[in-house]
Parts: C-alpha cells; structure tokens; sequence
C-alpha cells in the first residue's frame, strides 16, 4: 500500500483516538465524583496574575466525592476558592482546618493548624440526574458527529490516494478501516455507558439517604405522637 495512504489512515487513527479522549474529558468535568481532571481548567489569581490549581495549592482525596485543598500560602485560600468557583460553581466549598505537625525557626517541632478548602461535589438529585444525563447525551452525540466528520473527510481522500490500486489493497483497507472505527466507536460507547452508569449509582444513592431521612423521621414522629398519647393518659389519670 502506498505511502501517502497509510499516512492518511494514521491521520485518521490519531482524530479518533484525539475525539474520544476529548469526549471522556469533558464527561469528566461534568462531575459526579472526585475527578482530578475537573480541576486541571481552574486558574487561581495570584499577585497580578494567574497560576494553575496545582502551582499553588496540594491537592489531596478525603473520599470519592470530596477533595481536601490547601494553599501554599495561607493568605491566598480566598482567591483557591475563587479559581474553583469560576469553573465549576456546582461544587460545595467549606473552609475546614485540621492539626499537623510543623517545624518552628528554631527547629523544634510544634503542632499548627492548617487552613484548606473541602471541595465536595453536589449531590446527584431528581434535578441534577435530570441535567447531567442531557449533558452526556449531549457530548456523545458531538463526538459521534466528528467521528463520523473524521471518516467523510478520510474517504475523500483516499478516493483520491488510491486510484489505481488493486483489489486486493483496497480491501486490506477497507478491513483495516472497519477495525479501526470498532476500536474507537466501542471506546467511546464504553466511557458513555460507564459515565451513565456512575450517575444512576450516585442517584440511587441519593435515594436510598433521602429514603432513610424519611423513615428517621417518621419514626421520630410515631415516637413524638407516642409519647404525647402516654402524657395525655397520664394526665387524664391524674385528673381522674
């Protein structure tokens, strides 16, 4: 097979490969749990300009849904929290410190408080299922859409690359192509499904607390109504 073909189908494999990795980042901003990636957009403003998250903060994971952030400089939380709320204000922001050891001027050991910013991500509600799932369909059908873009734009081409060829090289391509879209399409399927699946697990978390929540409460109510019933018979009895 000629040269110029085989380069253009590598030009193909790197758009469908490029387009699915473009996909599974922006379902990843589109946060159900604790992605790292989500944070790699967030500038923070620092004396005049703006530096990456990573640049002057740590960054650390207390669970699946929650990040613990800590400045450098203690003076610069507020701006942290304003970098992260710029690009993704659904995230729930609490100022939390905690004790650590730390080395005074002197050298000798001390325990300080330390200042970080607990980042936990909203809860996956009616609403918010709702939106995300939109969301999801929404990205996978523009990454369909220029996957499907990619491959007229490579026919055109190799239309034209391979006049001429024989039979058998053309049908070598043409297996090649198939098996090649297979490998991309099936990946993006799979970073689609796997993402809708992460937000039918945080819902039906959310259900099953808001359930719980309800049956506390019914429960403190029987127990409220039967404690007022035993009071008021009491009380009769006294009178009586």
């Amino acid at each position: 097979m000629r040269k110029t073909v085989i380069k253009e189908f590598e030009k193909l494999g790197e758009d469908l490969s490029n387009y699915s990795a473009m996909f599974a980042y922006r379902l990843m901003n589109l946060c159900v749990k604790a992605e790292e990636v989500s944070l790699l957009s967030v500038q923070v403003p620092v004396d005049g300009e703006l530096q990456k998250l990573e640049e002057c903060t740590t960054i650390s994971k207390k669970d699946e849904y929650s990040f613990m952030i800590f400045p450098i400089y203690d003076e610069e939380l507020p701006a942290v929290g304003q970098g992260i709320m710029q690009v993704h204000p659904e995230f729930k922001q609490e100022i939390q410190s905690m004790t650590v050891k730390g080395v005074e001027i002197n050298g000798t050991l001390a325990d300080k408080d330390v200042r970080y910013i607990l980042v936990t991500m909203p809860e996956v509600d009616d609403n918010r299922y709702d939106v995300l799932k939109d969301g999801v369909q929404l990205c996978y059908d523009e990454c369909k859409v220029q996957m499907e873009a990619a491959n007229l734009k490579a026919d055109a081409r190799f239309a034209t690359l391979t006049v001429g060829e024989v039979d058998e090289e053309m049908e070598r391509l043409k297996q090649a192509r198939e098996q090649l879209n297979d490998q991309w399409n099936g990946q993006r399927d799979k970073i689609y499904n796997d993402k809708l699946q992460e937000i039918e697990d945080a819902h039906n978390k959310w259900l099953e607390e808001q359930n719980e929540q309800e049956q506390k409460r019914q429960e403190e109510e029987a127990a409220h109504s039967d404690s007022a019933a035993r009071s008021m018979k009491l009380g009769q009895e006294d009178i009586n």
